[in-house]
């Protein structure tokens, strides 16, 4: 069975991802807050969601791509939300650049839900998001990883994972060297 993947955030980084999701098969609903990038890639075959909250509720794997701590923290964590509207098992990846509290506080949440959340923020620009190129440092359960891998794949070169938040490592690999 193919999961129903939904995506939110279709900026810079988030529009050429979806672009190659629905070029590899996938079934996708999006959503966004400038609806001028949603009715572009609805003529590609997306589904239209009309908030966060409606594509946690219709998806089985829930990407986000957002500009800012601010935007993640009200799109996971405000009323209507991803982590009020998700389910058990449900899985929800961040893929925005934010502080280790962000993620920490989406990622307790979702626990409390029966969600598995990941933490995978990506590099590499607008160019490697559309020649499917990016790298990637995902931090969180392993299961959840598993089910996700294959949607990585299609936007991913490089692929760091951890069973923990990406900070963590970034904070050991900056400790000074003891020998």
């Amino acid at each position: 069975m193919t999961s129903k993947v939904g995506f939110i955030g279709l900026g810079r980084m988030g529009l050429p991802m979806c672009h190659r999701l629905l070029q590899n098969g996938f079934d996708l609903a999006v959503h966004n807050r400038s609806r001028g990038k949603v009715a572009n890639i609805l003529e590609l075959g997306a589904r239209d969601g009309t908030s966060a909250g409606q594509i946690t509720q219709n998806n089985d794997i829930i990407l986000t791509c957002l500009p800012d701590v601010a935007t993640v923290e009200e799109i996971f964590l405000s009323p209507g939300g991803i982590i009020e509207s998700s389910r058990p098992g449900q899985i929800l990846i961040d893929h925005s650049t934010v502080g280790i509290n962000t993620s920490k506080r989406c990622a307790e949440a979702a626990k409390s839900k029966g969600a598995l959340f990941l933490d995978a923020p990506i590099s590499g620009g607008t160019e490697k998001a559309t020649d499917g190129t990016l790298t990637i440092m995902v931090g969180g359960d392993p299961e959840a990883y598993n089910k996700a891998f294959t949607i990585f794949n299609m936007y991913v070169f490089k692929i760091l994972f951890c069973l923990f938040n990406y900070f963590f490592l970034l904070n050991a690999c900056e400790a000074p060297f003891i020998p």
